[in-house]
């Protein structure tokens, strides 16, 4: 969900600036794709600035991400623009927006109001929403009789 309403507003997310800035040590080849995918990673709601020979000051981040998550996806960003380079820049954009989403999206153990655990079910329950980002499936059907089997009233 969060996924599809990120894409749906193109390419210039709404941005959060940081209290404090999270500095990260990153490889000097991490420091060079952030640097040329600094209008890309702008537009996308990053505000990211050199701060030292191998260092980054992350000033701001897309809206609903949580500072704690920022080490995490600027290093998993990184590791797409690594893996990625020979991908169009929409197929690249698409990438950085999965690991948005993944970080802004609710985590076990998070608490979680009544609304959106409901908003979340209908969507899931109606068909709107069948997989992550990633792929993954978030709901799958399951059968009388793989239920019965659990419960040992069949072989």
């Amino acid at each position: 969900m969060i996924f599809d309403r990120l894409k749906a507003q193109g390419q210039s997310l709404m941005s959060q600036t940081l209290l404090v800035p999270v500095t990260l040590n990153l490889p000097a080849e991490d420091m060079e794709l952030l640097e040329q995918s600094g209008e890309q990673l702008d537009r996308l709601g990053f505000e990211i600035d050199a701060y030292g020979a191998d260092s980054v000051a992350v000033r701001a981040v897309p809206a609903d991400t949580d500072a704690g998550d920022v080490p995490a996806m600027i290093e998993e960003i990184c590791e797409k623009l690594r893996k990625n380079a020979s991908l169009s820049e929409a197929d690249r954009l698409n990438d950085i927006l999965h690991t948005v989403a993944c970080k802004a999206a609710i985590k076990a153990g998070w608490k979680t109001d009544a609304a959106e655990m409901e908003t979340i079910a209908k969507k899931v329950l109606s068909g709107e929403v069948r997989y992550c980002p990633h792929g993954r499936p978030v709901s799958f059907t399951l059968t009388k009789k793989q239920l019965d089997k659990e419960f040992s009233r069949i072989v």
